[in-house]
């Protein structure tokens, strides 16, 4: 009896070791992958020295930056409900230079990812260019009904809505080649300028040719 309740005992009891252990194992092993930044990159001697800097993969929000780079400060770090999500906002000095310096992200005072970020130069005067204003004459384009500049494009590989010319509600082939192509042609009807239909990933059953129903911000259609 008591042998039997000791064997009881010490199957709990390894149980419980190997739980420990594996949870151990677990947590020292987490996989963080980092999978977006945003901005990709910014500019030396802007107006506003401070820039926000998102970003996103498993489980980033664990992590704490540290960046060493003459000119960048770390100002604040800011997590979310979402723990895929980190912000960190950097004060960019006038004695920053371009170039590139890492964002080490640390656990525990591990680095667990690098990321290189860059900072480039701006250019002289790109503060005063002129944006668009009431001399301005705006041609709207829908790219997939405007012009065919690359017939390799008109059928994407994975995507339900395929290339048909028949169907008014079909991808008839238009690409952003078929607009370069075309920009002398569009300055001779006297615009000065262009707006385009969303260019992002539209990766629907149908009807997607228009490009206002995004599946992904980070993907040209």
């Amino acid at each position: 009896m008591i042998t039997e309740y000791f064997m009881k005992l010490m199957r709990v009891f390894c149980s419980a070791l190997l739980f420990t252990f594996i949870f151990s194992f677990s947590a020292n092993a987490q996989n963080y992958k980092l999978k977006r930044v945003e901005p990709l990159h910014w500019w030396t001697n802007m107006h506003n020295p401070e820039l926000q800097i998102m970003m996103y993969g498993q489980d980033i929000g664990d992590l704490t930056p540290e960046i060493n780079y003459k000119g960048v400060d770390t100002q604040r770090v800011e997590r979310v409900g979402n723990n895929n999500y980190l912000f960190i906002y950097l004060k960019i000095s006038e004695k920053a230079e371009a170039g590139n310096f890492d964002i080490s992200l640390l656990k525990n005072g591990q680095e667990k990812i690098v990321y290189s970020y860059e900072l480039k130069e701006r250019e002289s005067g790109s503060a005063m260019r002129q944006g668009f204003n009431n001399s301005d004459v705006i041609y709207l384009i829908t790219p997939d009904r405007f012009a065919n500049g690359n017939y390799e494009n008109d059928e994407i590989k994975g995507y339900a809505d395929k290339h048909n010319r028949q169907d008014d509600f079909g991808r008839h082939g238009g690409d952003i080649r078929g607009i370069i192509n075309h920009l002398d042609y569009i300055e001779e009807m006297g615009f000065t300028a262009i707006w385009l239909n969303p260019v992002l990933e539209n990766e629907m059953p149908e009807g997607s040719y228009h490009g206002y129903a995004t599946t992904d911000y980070y993907k040209v259609d």
